[in-house]
């Protein structure tokens, strides 16, 4: 029997729950049912993002592996347009540098950010990347409601109450997890 056969969720909202519906495709996210479970930071997973962690590029070809088998069993795929590997070096731990990610002899090819969940990763461990992102998206969301914003038949205060809800959660997304530098 399917373990997701007649599954049904809900949303969860300021206002309350919606009614159930149902769920007929994808992964349940953060499932303990999802094919491979492990303890954090080793894997990250997030409905079909997947982030694999490992110390030397060989381990992360053995992971890499490990997912794809898993997941071919259960009739899913990784795929292969989609997938990309950053390297940062956890302080010289990643010695082989030659040794390429690969799916089943295909190179992963390797990028120095990527975005996950809506914010990026550098390589190099700055942030740079992720603040543009932020701003650019904060401008945009901004562009957008402008025909409100600068409407005069629109109240200060419902511009206001439009700002906080519409664009500057937009910009702050994921800046409590930024570190601190000095610049």
């Amino acid at each position: 029997m399917d373990m997701y056969a007649r599954s049904a969720t809900s949303v969860r909202a300021l206002v309350g729950d919606t009614n159930l519906f149902p769920m007929e495709v994808g992964l349940h996210q953060g499932s303990a049912l999802s094919p491979i479970q492990e303890t954090l930071p080793w894997c990250m997973m997030f409905a079909d993002d997947i982030v694999l962690v490992a110390e030397r590029i060989q381990d992360l070809n053995v992971r890499l592996e490990e997912w794809r088998t898993t997941l071919e069993k259960k009739d899913l795929k990784i795929s292969r347009s989609k997938t990309e590997y950053l390297n940062y070096d956890f302080g010289g731990v990643n010695d082989n540098e030659d040794i390429q990610i690969t799916i089943e002899g295909q190179v992963v090819p390797q990028v120095t950010k990527f975005k996950y969940l809506g914010s990026f990763v550098q390589s190099d461990g700055d942030l740079d990347s992720d603040v543009a992102h932020r701003v650019q998206v904060g401008w945009y969301r901004w562009r957008a409601a402008t025909g409100v914003l600068c409407d005069r038949r629109f109240p200060t205060k419902l511009k206001e109450q439009f700002y906080k809800v519409a664009v500057r959660p937009t910009m702050l997304y994921g800046t409590n997890c930024w570190e601190i530098k000095k610049a």
